[in-house]
């Protein structure tokens, strides 16, 4: 089927209004206070254990298991290990 133009169903150019103004910047945030620097005499494992997180946690319970299971890919548990020590620093 073929469409006809004629005067009467002729297609109207789209108009575009103007873009509404853009919307003003928001105020900045009040800063955040800086974290507390763990005393020099401070310990590793203490500042190990103040930096877990959930998905710290999720990895140590699968490094956990695949050891219990007694998991022969030693490469996945060095994988898995850089992940949990590269999420700490």
């Amino acid at each position: 089927m073929y469409k006809t133009y004629h005067y009467d169903n002729m297609p109207r150019p789209i108009t575009k209004s103007s873009p509404p103004p853009p919307a003003p910047a928001p105020s900045p945030l009040p800063k955040q206070p800086a974290k507390k620097q763990p005393a020099p005499g401070g310990s590793i494992t203490n500042n190990l254990f103040n930096d877990i997180r959930n998905d710290d946690m999720i990895l140590l319970v699968i490094i956990f298991i695949l050891l219990i299971d007694d998991c022969e890919d030693k490469l996945l548990l060095a994988a898995l290990g850089f992940i949990f020590f590269s999420g700490l620093g």
